[in-house]
């Protein structure tokens, strides 16, 4: 697998800082988020100090931490101002890029 670009690998660390963070506001210890989790404590490790794991993981702590639906909302398309303004249009299945000729 390649590097991770540069602002991928700063958004990774933020995110593991900013769980670490939650875990340590709520009161919970590594190992409680992790059993809860249903992950070991080395990942969730890994998780907070920005070294990346599968998305499966890093939503599953942030149901733990009471943070899930904030980041789904935050990826829904109908959020932003273009999904707004294209709300009522239709979606389409496939995109496709078009063929030159």
């Amino acid at each position: 697998m390649s590097a991770s670009p540069p602002a991928v690998s700063r958004a990774l660390r933020a995110v593991g800082i900013n769980l670490a963070t939650q875990r340590k506001l709520l009161g919970l210890t590594a190992q409680m988020v992790a059993q809860r989790a249903g992950i070991s404590q080395p990942t969730l490790t890994k998780l907070e100090r920005g070294e990346g794991t599968s998305l499966d993981i890093a939503l599953r702590v942030m149901r733990v931490l009471g943070l899930m639906d904030a980041v789904v909302r935050a990826t829904d398309p109908y959020e932003t101002p273009r999904g707004r303004l294209m709300a009522g249009e239709i979606l389409p299945t496939r995109v496709r890029v078009p063929r030159r000729e």
